[in-house]
């Protein structure tokens, strides 16, 4: 006797749309680790193509310009794909899809290129899917936002650090300068008001009430020209010699001074120098005739300033009692000084010798 056989054979049962938003879902939530944003954009789109039986799936995210990129003001925002393609030989894409635009309010998410065609449909007739979708872009969103935010406070701390780094260095650089400046411009001043101040007990001791009365009067101008020194270091010590020149700088500081001849060739009294060359050469004698000052109170001082066709020379002698080099060089600040404008320094003295400070510089 026959009996009858039921077959079993035919379609696949429909898979339940719950488990096909749950496994999109899983396919990203479940992927190890912390996967970075970009990795999550890609298992979502590589998901959504198993769900909608898709050729190729293409998720644009919708990102803030980023600060201080060279992009289109114009556009408001970036794009960023992800996308996955089916491997048969079908996964071609289809000229003018029409992309699904996924918001949050006005926000804009992402555009969802979904082909071929009915594919993008079926996610438009399925709501649990759309919406599903929509949460897992705007959280990708967020993440690659958050990361942009993160890098740019990274570089705003990091452009803090080296602006306090150099505010740090450009104070410590005016604080040298100033120093540098009151040693090389008020220094000689206080030197000759400690010399007249000598000269007056010296004078008031020996009974000599008027040397003792001129030489306060000369004390008074040395008093005023000091202030004056002062106040044009606070406000910038080169102003003079940038405004009128070399000649007319040093006969400024030094002319008014008892002890110090100015002799300075007349062909040097309109003559200008590069500034670096003008300030070299303007420090360096201060500083001579600051030290003869120091070291041979007293002494008579002579500045000399010539000029000739190979450059410019100077000399700072004075008639104090010298000094044994012991073969050494001193003064070596100011040789540095003027070997920074291709220059040079030589210092000779001494015992009983006085010293003299010679300097050239080439034209």
């Amino acid at each position: 006797m026959l009996r009858s056989t039921q077959r079993t054979d035919g379609p696949p049962p429909t898979p339940n749309p719950s488990d096909q938003v749950a496994r999109v879902v899983d396919a990203v939530h479940g992927l190890p680790g912390r996967p970075l944003p970009a990795v999550q954009a890609e298992a979502l789109a590589r998901a959504l193509g198993g769900c909608l039986e898709a050729t190729r799936v293409t998720i644009a995210l919708w990102l803030p310009q980023p600060a201080g990129h060279d992009v289109d003001a114009t556009a408001g925002h970036t794009v960023q794909e992800h996308r996955w393609a089916a491997t048969d030989a079908e996964a071609v894409p289809v000229s003018g899809a029409t992309p699904v635009r996924l918001c949050d309010g006005e926000q804009v998410l992402a555009d969802l290129v979904v082909e071929p065609p009915a594919a993008a449909e079926r996610l438009l007739r399925w709501p649990e899917l759309y919406a599903v979708t929509r949460l897992l872009v705007s959280d990708v969103q967020a993440q690659l936002i958050a990361a942009d935010a993160e890098k740019l406070i990274g570089q705003s701390d990091l452009l803090l650090a080296d602006a306090r780094l150099r505010a740090a260095g450009e104070m410590e650089h005016q604080r040298y300068q100033l120093e540098r400046d009151l040693h090389d411009g008020a220094q000689h001043h206080m030197v000759a008001l400690q010399m007249s101040l000598a000269m007056v007990e010296h004078q008031l001791d020996a009974g000599d009430a008027a040397e003792a009365g001129r030489h306060l009067d000369r004390l008074r101008e040395l008093l005023a020209s000091t202030e004056e020194v002062l106040h044009t270091t606070a406000t910038g010590l080169l102003a003079p010699l940038a405004d009128h020149g070399l000649v007319t700088a040093l006969t400024a500081r030094l002319g008014t001074l008892d002890t110090v001849t100015l002799d300075i060739d007349a062909q040097l009294a309109d003559r200008r120098y590069p500034p670096e060359v003008e300030t070299a050469v303007y420090l360096t004698c201060l500083e001579a005739v600051s030290n003869a000052h120091k070291h041979a109170p007293g002494a008579a001082v002579t500045l000399t300033l010539r000029v000739s066709c190979r450059g410019l020379s100077f000399r700072v002698a004075d008639t104090g009692p010298g000094f044994d080099t012991g073969g050494r060089m001193p003064l070596r600040q100011l040789a540095a000084r003027l070997a920074a404008v291709d220059g040079t320094l030589t210092v000779r003295s001494s015992p009983t010798a006085g010293t003299l400070v010679s300097g050239f510089v080439a034209s």
